[in-house]
């Protein structure tokens, strides 16, 4: 069968990375989500995320497409006010949905943390689900920019926190890298001397400045390439682009694809913050357009749409 009979529609997905959250408490605890929370961030206007997003309105985003298994990541709960209220929230969701999604989950810590010990421990102590663990530690010029998702530059080369990254593999977790370009020399540093530990780069390294940087971008990318425990979820590139083709993505997808290479690369819809500029159809068709452009055969386009996540996170 040649990649053109694959039907977007029916190719099994693996989601490896999409957010839910619950907002209907007007107290809650998602930092990024709260009415004071400036509306201007890095995917452009906050404001019509900042309600409840279920499960079943992420199946209804997702409609005709199979959407087989998901993997939730973290959406900057506040641990410190309530330490396991979102995933305790995450558990009750997949109750409630046959395919019992989400299915895995990636938690926060922060692992500078003088407990990061314990809520790793009880993190995979108590919850069977969680398969990874996210920090956002992107950094731009100052706390001030936008860009800025963390509260300090540093955390990469900062030994209190890779000991905290070192402790990743005793418990069977993996890591999910929300960085930019200017930062993946470090993190390729950080992947070599942890090579027991599966890191995946989220939303293909975050080409905040698109093509202006793109050479910078490249080399980073290539550097974290070399490292094999490495891998690389193609999503989130309309955070940046707006008004988006699938030509203006390709550069992006198939630099991935090229350094990274088939088995280490996984689709990711990003929903619903990608959905500010995409019907999660428009992101699948985009992807499977590239990857028909660049010459994937059907077997290598399954691995990116469905098997690579369901090897990575376990499922």
């Amino acid at each position: 069968m040649s990649n053109n009979d694959i039907s977007a529609t029916t190719l099994p997905i693996v989601d490896a990375h999409h957010h839910l959250w619950n907002l209907s408490d007007p107290n809650h605890h998602y930092t990024f989500l709260r009415p004071d929370t400036p509306n201007d961030f890095i995917a452009g206007d906050r404001r019509p995320l900042k309600s409840t997003y279920s499960i079943q309105d992420y199946i209804k985003d997702t409609g005709p497409y199979n959407v087989v298994k998901s993997v939730h990541v973290e959406a900057a709960y506040d641990i410190h006010a309530d330490p396991w209220g979102d995933i305790e929230w995450l558990y009750e969701q997949a109750k409630t949905n046959k395919n019992q999604l989400p299915n895995v989950l990636v938690a926060h810590a922060n692992l500078a943390d003088d407990q990061v010990r314990e809520r790793l421990a009880t993190l995979t102590n108590r919850f069977d689900k969680v398969r990874g663990i996210r920090h956002l530690i992107n950094w731009l010029d100052s706390k001030e920019s936008k860009y800025t998702l963390c509260d300090r530059p540093d955390y990469l080369t900062d030994d209190k926190w890779k000991q905290g990254f070192g402790l990743l593999n005793q418990y069977g977790l993996s890591f999910d890298l929300a960085i930019y370009h200017h930062q993946m020399n470090d993190a390729a540093q950080l992947a070599r001397e942890n090579l027991d530990t599966t890191i995946i780069l989220d939303h293909c390294g975050m080409p905040y400045d698109n093509m202006v940087s793109i050479n910078q971008w490249k080399a980073g990318m290539a550097a974290l390439a070399q490292q094999p425990n490495v891998s690389c979820k193609l999503s989130g590139l309309v955070m940046f682009q707006h008004n988006w083709t699938a030509e203006s993505l390709r550069p992006f997808l198939e630099c991935a694809l090229n350094v990274f290479g088939v088995d280490r690369c996984l689709f990711a819809s990003n929903f619903p913050v990608d959905k500010l500029h995409a019907t999660f159809g428009q992101l699948v068709e985009a992807n499977l357009q590239v990857a028909k452009e660049v010459g994937l055969s059907k077997q290598e386009i399954e691995r990116i749409f469905h098997d690579n996540a369901f090897r990575i996170y376990r499922l």
